[in-house]
């Protein structure tokens, strides 16, 4: 068992807030270091820099969580990857109890192979199985996480 933490920041300013004219954007630390702008999906003036929001971190998380169990898969497979790109997409909707919540969520990686041995689709598809099964992010989820290479 592990555990993973970060901190979330965030501080009023000169905003009046009982009126809902607020800033949304706020701070999420992570250890090493790391710190990232987070705000609402929603439009100006409400996000006030540029941030991610939080599904799009969700998606991220997936997407990500998904290649790094891919890529060693492929290692553990005997194969070379050079590069590994994905644009994954959630997407928001209301489940069957009208809650709104992520209903779908999309991966659409790219792969380039390197070294003499390049794998057929068949073991892409078995790597992109392996991979899904064993991904923390997805497993957590309630909504669907699929893979369209």
């Amino acid at each position: 068992m592990s555990t993973h933490s970060a901190t979330i920041l965030w501080t009023r300013g000169e905003a009046t807030f009982s009126d809902g004219h607020y800033a949304r954007t706020h701070e999420a630390r992570f250890d090493g270091g790391v710190s990232l702008a987070v705000t609402t999906a929603l439009p100006l003036p409400s996000n006030t820099i540029p941030a991610a929001d939080p599904e799009e971190m969700v998606v991220t998380a997936t997407a990500s969580c998904h290649m790094m169990f891919f890529l060693a898969f492929a290692k553990q497979a005997g194969f070379i990857v050079d590069r590994y790109e994905d644009t994954p997409v959630g997407t928001l909707g209301k489940d069957d109890k009208g809650v709104e919540r992520l209903i779908d969520i999309a991966l659409s990686p790219k792969i380039s192979w390197g070294g003499d041995d390049i794998p057929g689709a068949a073991d892409v598809d078995l790597l992109h199985h392996k991979a899904h099964k064993a991904c923390y992010i997805g497993n957590s989820l309630r909504c669907p996480v699929r893979i369209e290479p």
